[in-house]
């Protein structure tokens, strides 16, 4: 018995050298890479100009090493970099400079810029879906043409005509351009120029209604726990504030929500944007995607109408791309007190499950100064161009992307 009592006595010291050896040999590693980080500090920093840095004596202890090296780290965060930047950057410019002078010098008095072929185009829009199966929206490029974007449509099955020919919803692809074709207000055939505004508008009008519809789902279902006495967690809560921020409330007051966080008919949001646009070929809608013709008193922010009247300060709002365009127009409608008896005629709709995109068009008296008369141009384009076909159509379903945050083309 004393010689087993024994034996466990020694394994347990064993164990005990072996922690201590390793914690000893950690000790060991960890201050051996800090003497390291700090010479290795110091011999970079001594590089750096516009820095001077005091010597370390190579008989210097340890406890002053590391103070070294940690004084020596506070001054590189301290560097003004510009006195090392600006001096690449003007010898990147100056070279840059000097060779776009020998070129002009040596290309001939006729040489031309070449231009990327439609075809081209679309070949390489082709090829970047290819690549990237799950993106939802292609920049256009200046060399974007009515034909090569009709052709793109085509390649994907969405044409117009089929609508006319079928009884079932219309699935459209999920192709979104930046900014209308450069040469729409060119097109000689009405037909065509109208078939390209709608093919580009459409998407994105979809996409902004989607967007909306996911947020009025969370809504109702915020509003029915609440109206059930439940409470809601505070991420919730911070949502719903958010919501309310976003939809011209003070408050959170979801019954008021309800009214306001609502889609836009397709057919009336198309109709709109006809006749604020000229089919795409206004100079509002070329030089800044204003195809809703919303207004901004922002000196600067807008393009200034050519016959404005005097003393009138207003311009036509400019948008970076035809998505916030269209997001401005429905954020417009759905917060603006200008149109609160649109809303509410809509949410009548909405609790009959019948939402009649004709009928709510003449609730928007307010939109224009032309008052009854703009309605009945609305109406008009409706029903001369059979855009309430466009109510029941829909974005083709995407599998989720792989990166949801990575937009490889650049978001518009």
């Amino acid at each position: 018995m004393a010689a087993s009592r024994d034996r466990r006595l020694l394994a347990l010291g064993s164990d005990v050298r072996l922690v201590l050896s390793g914690f000893g040999l950690l000790l060991a590693v960890g201050l051996g890479s800090g003497i390291g980080v700090g010479l290795l500090s110091s011999q970079q920093l001594t590089r750096v100009p516009g820095v001077s840095l005091p010597a370390t004596a190579d008989n210097a202890s340890l406890s002053s090493s590391v103070q070294d090296a940690w004084d020596r780290l506070r001054q590189i965060a301290q560097i003004d970099w510009r006195h090392v930047v600006e001096p690449a950057r003007n010898l990147a410019e100056n070279l840059a400079e000097r060779a776009k002078s020998n070129t002009a010098s040596s290309a001939p008095p006729e040489e031309t810029v070449a231009t990327v072929s439609p075809e081209e185009a679309a070949r390489r829009v082709a090829e970047g879906r290819r690549l990237s199966p799950h993106r939802t929206a292609l920049r256009a490029d200046p060399s974007r043409t009515v034909d090569a974007m009709l052709t793109r449509f085509e390649q994907q099955g969405f044409e117009l005509a089929d609508l006319r020919s079928i009884s079932g919803q219309l699935e459209v692809p999920r192709i979104f351009l930046t900014s209308l074709p450069i040469d729409i207000a060119d097109v000689t055939l009405t037909e065509k120029r109208k078939r390209a505004f709608v093919k580009v508008m459409l998407p994105h009008i979809l996409r902004e209604n989607e967007r909306i519809t996911e947020d009025r789902e969370r809504l109702i279902s915020l509003h029915e726990r609440l109206q059930l006495g439940r409470a809601l967690s505070a991420r919730d809560r911070q949502w719903l504030e958010q919501l309310a921020s976003r939809y011209g409330l003070d408050e959170v007051d979801t019954a008021e929500l309800l009214t306001r966080v609502d889609v836009i008919p397709p057919a009336l949001a198309l109709a709109q944007s006809i006749e604020e646009s000229g089919w795409g070929t206004s100079r509002f809608a070329l030089l800044g995607n204003a195809v809703f013709g919303q207004w901004t008193w922002t000196p600067g922010a807008g393009i200034v109408p050519e016959n404005r009247p005097e003393g009138e300060t207003y311009e036509v709002q400019r948008f970076t791309s035809l998505e916030n365009s269209v997001a401005a127009y429905m954020r417009n409608l759905n917060t603006k007190t200008s149109y609160r008896e649109f809303r509410d005629r809509r949410a009548a709709m909405r609790e009959r499950g019948d939402m009649d995109s004709y009928q709510l068009a003449g609730h928007l008296q307010r939109y224009s100064i032309r008052g009854a008369d703009y309605i009945r141009t609305i109406r008009s384009i409706m029903r001369s161009n059979n855009l309430e076909l466009f109510d029941a159509a829909r974005l083709m379903d995407e599998p989720a992307p792989l990166f949801s945050n990575i937009d490889f083309f650049g978001k518009s």
